[in-house]
């Protein structure tokens, strides 16, 4: 994983580094620029489906239904590049780039009297790519403010289930090798201001594939149609813009430049 992190700051690097020499040669880097992206997943509540007679467990203190009225969190992140093709008018534009992402769900399970409950987790790590259309009010690009709308396709290259029984100290978890779905998409909605960045993301369907049937015949992920997850990110722009609204960066940059300190 840290090698992983290496690789994409070099790359991040690198790509910036081309970015701003073509936009002194060119002078568009106003419309066409890059941004890192470091966020938190936060998912918060089950998976959107209904109680059947397969969405249980079986345990040894009996059998448990879904239980929609507990709160659970899972949280995950997300690290990647986002490239920005601003339009000419500075109010609308178009984004698509690559994240590393760890995100997922938690089901809680509980017995007829509520006396114990079993929390079911499921966690995906995978490669996306997220798809948008941002607008604003004004200059989206001077005052980096606009909202953003569009698609995240998801491919999960990893996946796990793990369980943790209230009458219980002790965790089950695995890798899921079946009943699993390969890819996902995430409808997105997003607001950018400065660095700072919000998306409220549904899921079309989640990782796991509902029809899937056990050896004994049963159904685990009956009902799972898909969830609802907020993520909470740093969204920088690489270009002048970051150095030019803070004269510390600006120092910074002049000195790396220049070989000498000011």
């Amino acid at each position: 994983m840290k090698k992983l992190y290496i690789i994409l700051l070099m790359s991040l690097v690198c790509f910036s580094n081309k970015l701003m020499a073509q936009g002194e040669i060119e002078n568009k880097t106003e419309y066409r620029y890059a941004n890192f992206v470091l966020g938190i997943n936060h998912g918060f509540g089950s998976a959107l489906g209904g109680e059947t007679k397969d969405l249980l467990l079986h345990t040894a203190h009996g059998d448990m239904y879904q239980n929609k009225k507990g709160f659970t969190y899972t949280p995950g992140f997300e690290v990647g590049i986002v490239y920005n093709v601003d339009f000419k008018n500075n109010k609308t534009g178009l984004q698509i780039g690559g994240k590393i992402v760890d995100y997922g769900f938690q089901n809680k399970y509980t017995s007829e009297n509520d006396e114990h409950n079993v929390k079911e987790t499921f966690r995906a790590l995978g490669f996306q790519i997220p798809i948008f259309f941002k607008f604003g009010f004004s200059d989206i690009y001077r005052d980096m403010s606009y909202c953003y709308i569009g698609v995240q396709p998801t491919v999960n290259f990893m996946m796990s289930r793990g369980l943790k029984a209230s009458w219980s100290s002790d965790k089950y978890g695995e890798k899921l090798s079946d009943g699993k779905q390969m890819l996902t998409v995430a409808a997105t909605l997003g607001f950018n201001y400065d660095i700072l960045s919000i998306n409220f993301n549904y899921m079309f369907m989640d990782m796991v594939d509902p029809s899937f049937e056990d050896a004994k015949g049963f159904k685990p992920f009956a009902g799972i149609k898909g969830h609802v997850y907020v993520c909470t990110s740093l969204n920088i722009p690489m270009t002048r813009w970051i150095t030019i609204h803070n004269w510390t960066a600006e120092k910074i940059r002049r000195k790396l430049k220049n070989g000498k300190s000011i």
